[in-house]
This record gives structure tokens, sequence and C-alpha cells, in this order.
């Protein structure tokens, strides 16, 4: 049985398509576009794991509403191409048969796999940049990704434009029946594609949990605090080591914060290790044994969640300062935001643990040189969170304006700041990186009066005389509780 003349075109010289020729059509084209879709969503899995996995094991999650996204505009594609596939199909038929229009209709036969060949390689090459740009954000592109959100127009107007040329060289041969068959064709590939779609080749959702199972930040609580000043953190290569002090999400009653270990030494890197508090030194101990002596003078780096009390946190420092880590990068993030907090991980507020932290010696030595300054202040915070300098009750707001005044009146200063073991983590971050942020502007305004540039772009005896004028001078003390 034969499709009658005149049923696809209004052109009774061209050939008619037999019933097996059309069937075998209809085939492959459903065959290859259930097949390109299965290859289009492996390939965005592969592509969400291999650039968007970071070394803390954080990977991209799409929501179900966006995974479905995806995989209708993978499908459609598919069916797009699969369609093409049975023009070209139902239409290559030999020479000879093809009478007065062959000229054309091996056009349509052209223009189909021209079409396939050139936006298959166009779209991949588009896929890999667009992983590029969102993987190669400075390691924090999976948590800029909203802001690509709008890029579902452009990939809707893709898969308008790529429907439409399949049928441009057919329109050029039938007369205004086609759009019926364009409007037909339309419905089934939305329709047959919605339900493409639907199908998840691969558990998304497995994948996520048993890689996020061993990201600290998902297994527990880790909030970084707030800084007003900070600057870009060491590589990993310029690093002694990099600790993460988090709580258990489950909130046991006694339980304390957890501690994970990353240290790089001579045999290797230990990844996210969990130990306990009292097993640190003799860890340090013996991944020093095999590390390179330049290496012991790098910062630590330390993730602590904001709600952890200082007097756990004065015991970290304590022990870093008895292994000689007196350098240290707290991870801070912005007080404004843009993007996920996550995307922040890479700025720290540095700073340098005192030798009285390790030493008797050092406590006893501070003490005379804390007194020399004409100028010597007692800093309180307490347990609920309030601010005391010198007695008198500072309110956050005004804190940073509070000490400005004060530094700059009296430039010749000491601040001992008394540290309560039950205030919180994110309240001595705010504290320290204000102090430092004021420290910064006076330098910066001083720096430009003597040498017209600021401090940063100072020589280093210029900022030297610079730092001997406004020096960073806060005794830490800690309460003990």
């Amino acid at each position: 049985m034969t499709l009658r003349n005149k049923y696809l075109h209004a052109y009774s010289f061209l050939p008619a398509i037999s019933r097996g020729r059309l069937l075998m059509g209809i085939f492959v084209g459903l065959l290859f576009a259930c097949c390109f879709y299965a290859f289009l969503y492996v390939c965005r899995e592969a592509l969400r794991i291999l650039f968007f996995m970071t070394e803390d094991y954080d990977v991209l999650v799409l929501s179900n509403a966006t995974v479905h996204f995806c995989n209708f505009i993978l499908a459609y594609i598919a069916t797009v191409l699969g369609q093409s596939l049975c023009f070209v199909c139902w239409f290559e038929i030999p020479l000879r048969k093809l009478g007065k229009y062959a000229s054309q209709m091996r056009a349509v036969i052209n223009d189909q796999r021209s079409m396939n060949s050139y936006f298959l390689s166009w779209f991949s090459r588009l896929a890999y940049v667009f992983a590029l740009l969102i993987g190669g954000t400075m390691g924090g592109g999976i948590y800029v990704i909203r802001t690509f959100s709008d890029y579902k127009y452009v990939l809707l107007l893709v898969i308008f434009v790529l429907f439409l040329h399949t049928w441009l060289t057919i329109r050029r041969l039938f007369n205004g029946i086609s759009f019926r068959w364009m409007l037909v064709s339309a419905i089934f590939l939305s329709v047959f594609s919605l339900g493409l779609s639907r199908i998840n080749l691969i558990d998304y959702k497995c994948i996520n949990e048993i890689i996020l199972s061993r990201n600290i930040n998902y297994t527990h609580l880790l909030q970084l605090p707030e800084a007003v000043c900070f600057e870009r953190m060491n590589s990993e290569n310029r690093r002694r080591a990099t600790l993460w002090i988090a709580e258990n999400k489950n909130k046991l009653v006694d339980a304390g914060p957890v501690v994970f270990v990353k240290h790089f030494g001579r045999c290797g890197t230990y990844n996210g290790e969990q130990i306990s508090f009292d097993s640190l030194k003799e860890y340090f101990r013996r991944w020093d044994q095999n590390t390179l002596e330049d290496t012991k003078s790098e910062p630590c780096i330390l993730y602590i969640h904001r709600d952890i009390k200082m007097n756990y946190v004065n015991r970290i420092k304590k022990c870093l300062a008895e292994l000689q880590a007196y350098r240290i990068q707290y991870a801070v993030l912005p007080s404004v935001r843009e993007y996920d907090d996550k995307y922040y991980t890479y700025l720290v507020f540095p700073l340098v643990t005192s030798r009285y932290f390790a030493e008797a010696e050092g406590w006893q030595k501070l003490q005379k040189t804390s007194n020399i300054p004409k100028h010597v202040h007692d800093l309180y915070t307490t347990a609920t969170g309030e601010i005391f300098f010198n007695g008198t009750k500072v309110q956050f707001d005004d804190f940073k304006d509070f000490i400005l005044h004060k530094i700059l009146v009296m430039p010749d200063y000491c601040i001992k700041y008394h540290i309560h073991g039950n205030s919180t983590y994110a309240e001595y971050i705010f504290i320290v990186s204000t102090i430092m942020q004021v420290i910064h502007e006076l330098r910066n305004n001083y720096s430009f009066e003597v040498y017209q540039r600021i401090y940063e772009n100072l020589e280093w005896d210029e900022a030297k005389v610079i730092r001997e004028r406004f020096p960073y001078r806060v005794v830490e003390i800690p309460i003990e509780l």
C-alpha cells in the first residue's frame, strides 16, 4: 500500500512513499531519539560530576524542576534530530526516480544531514564552554549557577529554531498544507519529548548522596561567620594544614564539636580525616616528620562553625601554638553577599597567634610590654554577646566608629581583649575584623597623605613606617570557665 499522490505535497511528479519506507523511517527516527537522549543524559551527569565537583566533595545539586526542564530540552533536541532522520529515510530515493524535482529533493536530504552534523558540533562546543564557564569560576562556579537561570529561555529558543530549521527546505517544495504538518509535528514532538524526559536513566539523587556524604558542610553544621575585613586564602600547596571544626546536626546534649583535618606533607595529603581533639597534637607531630621545613611556616586554615563557643576555639588556638603553628587564617564570609554562602569559602581573615598561648614566659613578657603604651584599654565580651569598652557598653552597630575614634585620637594604644568562654566564634570574628578594618582605613589614609599611594602599594620600608604609626595592637586574653 502506498500513500496517494499529493497526500504530503502539492507536486504530482514527486514520488509516493511506500508504507514500508514510512514505517521504517518512523522506527529509525524514534530509535535514534531514544538512544541520543540517553547519550545526552549521561553526558550531562558526567559533566556535572567532572566539572562541578569540588575538592571538598561538593557537587552541583539540581532541583527536581530543573532536572525535568533539562531532560525536556535534551529529549526535544534528540526528537527533532530523530525527525530529521525520518525525512532523510523517507526521501532517500535514487535520482532516476525523483524526476523533475530531483535537485530539490536532494537539497532537502543534504540540508537535513548538514543541519544534524552542524548542530551537533555547535551544541557540543556550547555545552563544553558553558561547563568551563561555570566550573572555572574561581572554584565556586556551582554556587553561581542561579546567575545563569535566565539561560533557560535561550535553550527554549534553541529548540524552537532547530525545529523550524528541519522544515526550512521542505517549505520550499510544499505549499500551505505543510503548515498543517508542521503543527502536527510540533504537537507530536512536544508530547513525545515530555514523556521521554520523565525517564531518568541514572539515579542522580543517589549520586548526590554518595558524593555529599563525604562533604563536611553537608553532614555537619558549619556556617562560617561574617567579617568586614578579609583577603584570599593561600593555595593548598602553601598551607600547613586545614582544620574544620563543626557541630553534629543531631545536636546531642553532651556532644562537643567535631574536628576534621587535611594535612599536607611529603607523603601526600590526608583528606578530611576526623580526629579527636586530644589526638590533634599527635597527628601533627606524626605528619610533621614527613613535612618539608618550609611548609611548617605556612598558615593553618580554620573553618569554624559560627556558633561554637570561644572556650573551645581558644583550646584549638593554644594547641596549634604549642605546635608552633602561629599563623592562622580564619575562613569567613563577607558581610554583603551576592551568591550562595559556599561561594565565599576562599576568603579568610588572617591573624598571628601570640606565643603566650603556648608559653608561660611569653605571657609574663606580654603583660609587661602591653602596659608600655600610654593608653591601655580593656575590651570585654559577655556570654550574652554584649561588648564593654573600659566599662562602657558599646552597641554592635556603633563599634566601628567607636574604635575608629579611640585609635585616631590615641594612636599609641593597646587593647586587652578579654574573651568570655561562652561568647560565640562569630562575635569574636566580628570584633577582631572590625578593629583590623579600622586599622586598614587609617593606614590607607595616612599612606595617601605621606606617599600619595594606598598602603597596599607601598614598598616594604614605607609600609613599615605606616605600620609603626598605626599598629594592630590587640592582646587576646581568654577568660577560662
